[in-house]
């Protein structure tokens, strides 16, 4: 789920047998950055913790299977444990469990708005089908931080599968003027990646 490894690009067959077309495989965050949702400094640091395998970035199915009833156990105790809530969604989310991970980020978002909680809610709609739903979270995430990486990568990957490819290039275009350069190399790897695949 957080850890996806994918491969950029793989070769089909067109409709000669003789010719190949790349294709995009899996969601373009997670195939340029390796994970779509990586726990925030103060998430990793607070009660209960979560300490992915060693080899891993991020925690397994089963380290979530695991952590979900102890963070749930925390969320009873102290409801409005904001950093606990956060991990819930997460677990949640991570789960399959998007109904509740959505009401989750939806209540944690009347009481603030986060662009990053903004933006896992925009990967939580795309994944329950609801795609102008997630565009609009990616855009307003977007214009609430324009800095993060992952907003644009998201965006730009839900407007690709949607055959809105010049769309999604404009997109990481924006976001290569908007982050920080030191950040910016999933932007141009995730332009390329499009370019290549719009050839």
């Amino acid at each position: 789920m957080l850890v996806v490894v994918i491969s950029l690009l793989a070769r089909v067959w067109a409709d000669d047998p003789g010719e190949t077309a790349p294709e995009l495989k899996g969601p373009l965050v997670s195939a340029v950055t390796g994970t779509t949702d990586r726990l925030t400094p103060a998430e990793a640091s607070t009660d209960p913790t979560i300490a992915p395998a060693p080899g891993r970035l991020q925690p397994s199915q089963d380290e979530w299977e695991a952590l979900l009833p102890r963070v749930q156990a925390v969320v009873d105790e102290n409801p409005g444990d904001v950093n606990a809530l956060r991990k819930l969604a997460l677990a949640h989310y991570n789960l399959g469990n998007l109904d509740e991970a959505a009401a989750i980020y939806e209540d944690l978002l009347a009481i603030e708005e986060d662009s990053v909680l903004r933006n896992r809610l925009g990967n939580t709609l795309r994944d329950m089908g609801d795609l102008a739903g997630a565009e609009a979270a990616y855009r307003k995430a977007i214009a609430d931080d324009p800095t993060i990486v992952p907003h644009y990568l998201n965006l730009a990957e839900l407007l690709w599968r949607q055959g809105r490819g010049q769309e999604a290039l404009a997109v990481l275009d924006e976001g290569l003027g908007a982050v920080p350069e030191e950040k910016s190399a999933a932007l141009e790897e995730g332009r390329e990646v499009l370019e290549r695949t719009m050839d």
